[in-house]
């Protein structure tokens, strides 16, 4: 058929009713005409008629063959199948409404998270050609880093095997919202010249940095995003030229990036894109990012030249690269002794994946339950298809009597199936709107991240594939049963039994792979909440409740209060705050991102040194902290610069040093040979979640000089209270320096678990909800059952059968499937948990008694379901059990 003549058929379908109307009144005046005929021939009008429709022929068979040529008969046959499909939704409205809602709950669940799945793991960078992106990552000895922007500059105009580098800074400065905006702090940050051009984004008004901006001493641009420009400015051509001020300083906007385009990294979407050149405008009173080596802020990224093999382009370009980076290491900030310099080249298509490193594990771990949840869901509804054929029994031999073939009722009923599942995806796609975004704020915990949840063809294509293939899995074992039936069978007075007994076997399958999949869900779930409640109440060396953390900002201006006497004012300042039980300062943060790593050892002795943390604090820190003083004193005010130095040790480096030898007493070697005197030692204790109790020295701040980073504070009630407190007491103390963050200690613990606070909770909810489908679906069947004996029933009570015998008679039932279920859901749970194993903390994936548990909780929600409708059985009348067909 060509394409011209397929467009007419299906135009044909949209005016059926005149074409047949036409088609009518044309066999109508040819009968007339024939009849006509006849009748001059001399017959009567009766028998004229009737011989002129016997030549004619069969007209419903005419009108259908002309309707065939000029339409497609399988779209009228599924409009028609469609039509009828809706019929029966109607005639059974709670069917309905129970059949959409379990296929919303599965369907939205699995569409949610493959939205999020999709935008934080599966999608490239809304720009031109992504796949030619490379992360250039500098490593120092290994290790990988930032770097400055003299060391990016010169590295950019040197190499020549890219098309280009571009790099974007990683911390965000400060904008003020201004007149014209909606009274939210915008994000922004400052990108190289070349960072729109290379990235391959465009402006959808205006234009975008380019790289005559990028220069020392230009007047600041700025280009905002999209949601930025419609939330502040209403989505006016005005804002452009209009100035937009960022820490005092105002820069003109130039442009707006184009619709959807939120920049290198993954869940940030600034705001708002300066010119690096921007930097000592808009940050006055830091280190000069443009001739500091020192600060290294930067993340490059580059492009390949098109038309290149990727493998051979890249390799080549690590090779000058890492040429060129040994050559300018002067301009880079040194680790410890670095030897060597090299340069990873790493695909960009998705550009820095900070949230895909992070969880992409969890979020596939997720998907599979969600899949699990709507096979669950699945299985539910077609043991209520399957009830429901078999009320259609004599409905269904009736057109097969009457010639309907088996492959058009096969046809209809999967429609009927395929109907229902487009109305539950549809209701799943409009929860999984809202079950995305609520996904996103409850994983982010309070980060803000901001993620492209907009539906696009994808999810759109997720969901429909989801749907198709629900109602494949409830659909086909209905149809296929009722369709096995002979129609004399069908149509006999007792046909239901043989339907029923067609349709128990199905059910019975239906129901043991619920019982597999409830026990794998319910198992990992315990698994994995279990594991969480481990990591959130271990035991970290310290007390955390009631602990305030106040973090400094690691710029220029702390190196005025590497004096003690100035350090001081602060600690007193602190301590003054009215419900301060103790302050304390340190000179590393409790999180491990800032570590300093020395080799302790005896002086004298060739035994091997030991690698350690080494921390500098001042006095009453382990008292503030609640770290135990196992042995010896904790420092003194009277531990100054010009006093011998001393150390405390925790009890691992302790235990490694001098093994069950006291060491209180004893010198110790720190770093370069320095001499302290050990004055006690100290539990160790943890910097994070899932850290280990690593080796640790503490010097006194008061000897080494060294800058503040942090303070905590033991308060007597909630320490979010006295955030505000704390803040001013800083000021008034020390009014250059800066706060980079004042938060509870157990509001950082939490946000630091937030991937495994979100995988407990879903999987709890999962598994909930896989109890409550399995006790529907164990519910049904007993009931099932039920009806299937009805008459046997009658038959055994009006034989003495007592009600308990009944009961247990019909339990025996669910004891069989419950048994077989939980066999394969147990080689399922086994190899689960091999898969999990990394997202478990201080559990083993096979625990048995986590095993033990969901097979008893599965146990008693099965026997619990079965019970109702079995007790129900066994009080039966018998007289109305025997009449009943």
């Amino acid at each position: 058929m060509s394409p011209r003549a397929a467009l007419a058929r299906i135009r044909g379908h949209f005016s059926v009713r005149q074409h047949d109307a036409r088609l009518a009144e044309e066999i109508a005046t040819h009968l007339d005409a024939l009849t006509a005929d006849y009748q001059r021939r001399g017959l009567a009008p009766d028998a004229a008629r009737l011989a002129a429709r016997r030549d004619f022929g069969n007209v419903t068979a005419s009108q259908e063959n002309h309707r065939a040529h000029r339409t497609l008969p399988f779209l009228e046959t599924l409009a028609q199948d469609l039509r009828f499909a809706f019929r029966q939704m109607r005639a059974k409205p709670g069917f309905t409404a129970a059949a959409v809602f379990t296929l919303a709950l599965g369907i939205g669940a699995n569409t949610a998270i493959f939205r999020v799945l999709d935008a934080v793991v599966l999608s490239s960078l809304p720009v031109k050609n992504p796949e030619q992106l490379v992360l250039v990552i500098p490593r120092q000895n290994g290790k990988p880093g930032p770097v400055s922007y003299p060391l990016f500059r010169e590295m950019a105009a040197r190499q020549h095997e890219l098309a280009g580098m571009f790099a974007a800074n990683n911390v965000d400065p400060v904008v003020d919202p201004g007149a014209d905006s909606d009274g939210s702090a915008p994000r922004a940050t400052l990108v190289t010249g070349r960072y729109f051009e290379l990235l391959g984004a465009g402006a959808q008004l205006g234009r975008t940095i380019v790289e005559s901006d990028d220069q020392p001493g230009t007047p600041p641009v700025a280009v905002i995003s999209y949601g930025y420009w419609q939330r502040a400015f209403g989505g006016k051509a005005e804002a452009l030229g209009r100035s937009i001020r960022i820490n005092g300083a105002s820069a003109a906007i130039v442009g707006v990036a184009e619709r959807g385009f939120f920049g290198e990294r993954v869940g940030s979407a600034p705001d708002v894109w300066l010119p690096m050149s921007a930097q000592p405008l808009v940050w006055p009173g830091h280190t000069n990012w443009l001739t500091s080596p020192a600060n290294a802020r930067l993340q490059p990224m580059g492009r390949v030249r098109p038309g290149l093999s990727p493998g051979v382009s890249r390799a080549r370009a690590e090779a000058a690269l890492t040429a060129l980076y040994t050559q300018l290491h002067e301009l880079s900030v040194h680790g410890l002794d670095p030897t060597i310099y090299a340069i990873e080249l790493a695909p960009g298509s998705q550009g820095f994946g900070d949230l895909q490193k992070q969880f992409s594990a969890p979020l596939a771990l997720l998907m599979g339950i969600a899949g699990i949840v709507l096979l669950l869901a699945c299985c539910n509804l077609a043991n209520l298809l399957l009830a429901n054929a078999s009320a259609r029994t004599h409905e269904i031999g009736i057109r097969l009597a009457v010639g309907a073939g088996r492959g058009r009722l096969l046809r209809q009923l999967l429609t009927e199936s395929a109907a229902l599942a487009v109305i539950g995806g549809a209701a799943g796609f409009a929860l999984a709107q809202q079950g995305s975004r609520a996904l996103v704020q409850f994983a982010s915990a309070g980060r803000g991240w901001r993620l492209a949840l907009d539906p696009d063809w994808r999810i759109l294509a997720f969901t429909a594939a989801v749907s198709l293939l629900a109602a494949a899995i409830f659909g086909l074992a209905p149809a296929f049963t009722a369709l096995r039936l002979h129609p004399s069978a069908a149509l006999q007075a007792n046909h239901r039994n043989g339907a029923l007994r067609s349709a128990n076997g199905a059910a019975r399958a239906f129901i043991v792979a619920q019982v597999a999949a409830s026990l794998v869900l319910v198992a990992g779930a315990a698994l994995l909440v279990r594991s969480f409640r481990n990591l959130e109440t271990q035991d970290f060396g310290y007390r955390q409740q009631g602990l305030l953390l106040l973090e400094f900002r690691l710029d220029a201006n702390l190196i005025g209060f590497r004096d003690p006497a100035r350090i001081e004012q602060v600690h007193q300042s602190l301590n003054a705050i009215p419900g301060v039980i103790g302050a304390a300062l340190s000179g590393r943060a409790l999180s491990s991102w800032l570590l300093t790593q020395v080799k302790i050892s005896l002086p004298g002795q060739a035994a091997p040194a030991v690698d350690a943390q080494l921390s500098q604090v001042s006095p009453h820190y382990f008292e503030t902290m609640k770290i135990p003083l196992l042995d010896g004193r904790e420092f003194a005010e009277s531990d100054r610069k010009q006093t011998a130095p001393v150390a405390i040790l925790g009890e691992a480096a302790a235990r490694q040093l001098f093994g069950s030898a006291n060491p209180v007493g004893r010198s110790i070697s720190v770093g370069s040979n320095d001499t302290h005197l050990v004055v006690g030692v100290v539990r160790d204790i943890r910097l994070g979640p899932r850290e280990p109790l690593a080796p640790v020295v503490y010097e006194p701040m008061s000897q080494n000089g060294v800058p503040l980073l942090t303070a905590v504070l033991r308060t007597a009630g909630d320490p979010a209270a006295f955030a505000s407190a704390a803040r001013r007491a800083v000021r008034e103390a020390a009014p250059g320096l800066r706060l980079q963050s004042v938060s509870p200690v157990t509001e950082l613990l939490g946000a630091s678990i937030r991937q495994e606070r979100l995988i407990a909770v879903l999987s709890a909810a999962f598994g909930l909800l896989a109890l409550v489908l399995a006790s529907v679906g164990l519910y049904g069947v007993v009931a099932y059952a039920v009806q299937r004996r009805t008459q046997e029933i009658g038959i055994r009570i009006a034989l003495g059968a007592s009600h308990i015998q009944i009961t247990r008679l019909l339990l025996s039932d669910i004891a069989q499937l419950l048994a077989i279920g939980l066999l394969f859901g147990l080689a399922g749970t086994l190899a689960l948990g091999n898969w999990m194993r990394s997202l478990l903390f201080d559990i083993t994936p096979h625990d048995p008694a986590m095993l033990a548990a969901a097979a008893a909780i599965l146990t008693a929600v099965a026997f619990a379901a079965g019970y109702l409708p079995a007790r129900r059985a066994s009080h039966l009348h018998p007289i109305a059990a025997l009449r009943q067909e």
